[in-house]
């Protein structure tokens, strides 16, 4: 494991978080209550962005696979991200025309989303098979870290200039922070077919994708990915509004269970690395998976606060464990030329469980099943995800 290419990768990831959790929270804020945008509308931006994904990000990630040019090309998502949140920020705070702000925005999550295209194959650059585990794991632990930090110095600046005052600076941060990245790290070089050889055809090839669902090891391990970050998403956005629904718990009651959930991650992901890298990713990943099966069911019929907190600090370690280790037992099943193109799908897949879970979620509550319900009803995704895991003949045992 190389630890300089690895603290350079741990440290982008950190600074990437901070903007994220600032613009999740505060600008969303704005747009809807501020802007005028409906809630429909802000959602439209993650449905957007995740088809732009599914017609770019296969097609550019299959250009690496063969012709190298990763680092480059995460450099130009680095900077279109920086550049429309900018943007963002900018329109926000001098009342642009609020269309600026939201189209700002999409481009904004779109160049975040594909930057992680890139940036998730640098994995296999990094680290062997031997110490994969612990090294994603350290990558979400300063990933939760991130937003951790993000939420805490956001909060002084709202004192002094409102909701919108960490934006710009979360930005500027980002900046200085994912400087050392794309200046410092130096892919290892193999022998690629010259890119001349290869125009990118932008669009879904759908018979590229078919043949990858029938002959990769990683295929079926990615479509239980996509099953169980339904629920772990959902769960995750809607931890708080439960809580105040079902517990009629305050908002900064509400706040601390948020910090503590983060706090949580952060552990969870650094652990789950070292057992991976001892036990096996592959029983480690399955093991956590069986962990969310018997915790939801006890999120749902908790009534005692003192609970609510445990099961929560509980939720957040095998969170942070959950995306470390999926991610470390994708890239150990994934074949050289395919790393990209798998991991594209990692991230599109991802993106899309942001809205199959929640529509479960949300079709539960228009039936009248109430809050509890829709709690144990994102059991069902996990199960499917272990399911299709314990069917799966994978290309590492580990």
């Amino acid at each position: 494991m190389d630890k300089r290419k690895l603290f350079l990768w741990c440290l982008y990831t950190f600074a990437n978080s901070i903007v994220f959790v600032n613009f999740l929270v505060y600008f969303s804020k704005w747009l809807v209550l501020d802007g005028g945008v409906s809630d429909m509308g802000y959602n439209l931006v993650f449905v957007i962005t995740a088809v732009m994904l599914l017609l770019t990000a296969p097609a550019l990630a299959t250009y690496t696979d063969k012709c190298g040019n990763r680092k480059l090309l995460l450099n130009m998502a680095t900077i279109g991200t920086i550049v429309a949140y900018l943007v963002a920020g900018y329109s926000a705070i001098y009342n642009m025309p609020v269309a600026v702000a939201f189209l700002s925005l999409i481009a904004g999550q779109y160049f975040f989303q594909m930057s992680y295209v890139f940036f998730d194959p640098l994995l296999n650059d990094l680290s062997g098979i031997r110490y994969r585990a612990r090294a994603s794991g350290m990558a979400q632990f300063c990933s939760a870290t991130g937003m951790i930090f993000g939420l805490v110095i956001s909060l002084p600046l709202i004192e002094m200039g409102g909701r919108l005052a960490p934006l710009i600076p979360s930005v500027l941060l980002m900046l200085i922070l994912t400087l050392p990245l794309m200046i410092f790290y130096k892919e290892k070089t193999t022998k690629l077919s010259p890119a001349k050889k290869h125009k990118i055809k932008l669009g879904f090839d759908w018979k590229k994708f078919r043949q990858f669902l029938f002959t990769s090891a990683a295929a079926p391990i990615l479509i239980a990915f996509f099953f169980y970050t339904n629920a772990l998403n959902t769960i995750t956005n809607n931890y708080s509004i439960y809580a105040g629904k079902v517990l009629d718990m305050a908002d900064g009651m509400t706040s601390i269970i948020l910090i503590v959930v983060q706090i949580a991650a952060a552990i969870g992901a650094l652990l789950i690395g070292f057992l991976g890298d001892r036990l096996g990713i592959r029983r480690c990943l399955i093991g956590v998976l069986w962990i969310w099966l018997s915790l939801i069911p006890t999120i749902a019929a908790a009534n005692n606060m003192n609970l609510f907190f445990a099961l929560a600090a509980v939720l957040g370690l095998t969170i942070g464990a959950g995306w470390s280790i999926s991610r470390a037992y994708i890239s150990t099943n994934l074949e050289k030329g395919q790393i990209g193109y798998g991991f594209s799908f990692y991230t599109i897949f991802e993106r899309f469980s942001s809205m199959v879970g929640p529509l479960a979620w949300g079709g539960v509550l228009a039936l009248g099943g109430g809050y509890r319900t829709a709690m144990l009803s994102m059991a069902v995704f996990i199960a499917i995800g272990i399911i299709i895991l314990a069917r799966t003949n994978p290309q590492s045992k580990k």
